[in-house]
Order: C-alpha cells, then sequence, then structure tokens
C-alpha cells in the first residue's frame, strides 16, 4: 500500500515538475524574472506535494481497509480449515496404532491417503494466498536435501520406487515454493506411471531431471500442459493446475524448464537452474 502511495505521489511530483519547467522556460522567453520564478516554485512544489499526499491517501484509504479485512478473512479461514485437518490426522493415525485386520487397515490407509493429500492441498493453497499478500523471503538451501526430504515423504506412500542421483546444490530462493514444485512434479510422475515404475530423479550440473516411464504425452498435449485445469488423462483425479503453478514458480525464479515426453515412453521433466535469472521454457518430444 505505502509502495502505491509513493509511487503515486512521485508520478505527481515529475508532471508538477514538467509543468513548472515548461511554464518556467515560457515566461523567460517573455522576460519575467527567474529569480521570483524560482522563488515561487519553492514555495508552490512543496506546497502542492502535501496537498497531492493528502489527496491520494484520502483516496488509497477504502482500499488499504479492503485489503486489511481481505488478509484477516484468510488467516482466519485458513486456519479453521487447518483445525479439521490435524484432528482427522491425529485420529486417523490412534486408529492406525490400534487396529489389526487386514481389510480395515486397507481403508484406513486410503484415508491417510487423502488426508495427507488435503493437508499438501490446504499447504499450497496457504502459501499461494500469502504471497499474494506479502513477498515471500528467500532464503540460501541446498537443492539436494530438499529433493531428498520430499522423495522420503512420498515414499511413505509405498508406490513407485524412487532412485535418486543427487549432487549438492547451493540455492537462494523461495524454499516453500520449491517445495511445492518438487511435490507436484514427483505427484504426477507417480499419478501417470504404473505401481512398478520406478521414478529416476537426478542432479547433475545444474540440472534437475525427474524422468517417469508412464503414459507420456503427444506434441498437441505438450502445447497445453500449462494452461490450468487442462488434463492429458481425465482418467487420473487432479485438479490439473500443477504444472501451471510450476511455470509461473519457474518464470519468477528465472529457472530453465524444460519437457521431453513421447506416448507410451514416459516424460522428462528438468528444472534448468546454470542460468537461474533468466528463465524459460521449451517443449521437446522424444
Amino acid at each position: 500500500m505505502k509502495r502505491e502511495l509513493w509511487g503515486a505521489l512521485a508520478i505527481f511530483g515529475i508532471i508538477l515538475a514538467a509543468f513548472f519547467g515548461i511554464h518556467f522556460l515560457f515566461l523567460v522567453q517573455e522576460g519575467f524574472s527567474a529569480a521570483n520564478y524560482l522563488t515561487a516554485l519553492a514555495i508552490l512544489l512543496p506546497a502542492a506535494l502535501i496537498v497531492g499526499y493528502i489527496f491520494l491517501t484520502q483516496l488509497l484509504e477504502p482500499k488499504k481497509r479492503q485489503e486489511a479485512e481481505l488478509e484477516h478473512l484468510v488467516r482466519e479461514v485458513l486456519h479453521e480449515i487447518n483445525l479439521p485437518l490435524s484432528t482427522i490426522e491425529a485420529n486417523l493415525a490412534m486408529i492406525l496404532r490400534n487396529t489389526r485386520d487386514e481389510r480395515t487397515l486397507r481403508r484406513l490407509s486410503r484415508i491417510e491417503g487423502a488426508s495427507k493429500r488435503l493437508t499438501r492441498l490446504y499447504r499450497e493453497l496457504s502459501y499461494n494466498i500469502k504471497r499474494q499478500i506479502a513477498p515471500v523471503e528467500k532464503e540460501r538451501f541446498d537443492l539436494a536435501g530438499l529433493v531428498e526430504e520430499r522423495v522420503a515423504q512420498f515414499g511413505e506412500m509405498k508406490r513407485n520406487p524412487i532412485v535418486t542421483r543427487l549432487e549438492p546444490l547451493i540455492l537462494e530462493a523461495d524454499r516453500i515454493g520449491m517445495e511445492q514444485i518438487l511435490d507436484n512434479l514427483l505427484e504426477n510422475a507417480l499419478k501417470y506411471s504404473e505401481k512398478a515404475e520406478p521414478i529416476d530423479v537426478t542432479l547433475s550440473q545444474g540440472e534437475l531431471t525427474i524422468r517417469d516411464r508412464g503414459i507420456g504425452m503427444d506434441e498437441n498435449e505438450l502445447l497445453r500442459i500449462f494452461e490450468r485445469y487442462y488434463q492429458s488423462d481425465r482418467n487420473v483425479r487432479g485438479e490439473g493446475i500443477g504444472l501451471a503453478l510450476v511455470k509461473r514458480y519457474c518464470d519468477e525464479e528465472g529457472i530453465g524448464l524444460k519437457i521431453r515426453s513421447r506416448p507410451g515412453e514416459g516424460t522428462d521433466v528438468i528444472l534448468d537452474f546454470r542460468g537461474k535469472g533468466s528463465g524459460n521454457t521449451r517443449h521437446i518430444q522424444r
């Protein structure tokens, strides 16, 4: 809000200065005293800026109140969503510890998976709302360590084996956002692959590659994968917003994004950190 106010005031000041400057040149040509004009200008310009500041403050005050109310509402809603999720997870863990029936355990396991998915969506929603309210601070971290952490989390799902080959890579970036990007890409790789097929995660020479041997995509699908709500396979559950978020994050952080795919052979998603600061996106068919 303050940035908008000072930005508007700066523009107002530039317009005033330009007006007085043109007026000054005109009057000097007509023989008017430059000293008298500059004296008057030294009095009038600060006064005009003060009046402009007061006017702009009053003009932007309703917007400031709306933003404050919206932020309060968002925080309340996020808090209310988090409470039942935490209750479900805590009680489910207790039931799982005290249950021995295999059929019941399988059902509880499906509920647990859905609960974890809801929690992940909640964190994603919370993160994206908060980053709209205030800038996210960048952190210095080892990408290899973060990848290992997320792979271990997905390993608890006991689905596809995930094979990692990771070299250390220190980044200064939005760590929470990167965590969500990794979650989206790993979830997609698992979701579109047969359970027995391994997922390869490689971090080498400044590039992170996540490779699956799933259904793959043709050229037309590759052109649309970053559209919100688009899904290449309607039979697979999802919201169709994951890769749109991945692209936005990569664009904002200046990370290169490349995708290689072929129907029936799988997909490679490559994040290129070597030119961090000038993001680009490419779609390549194998």
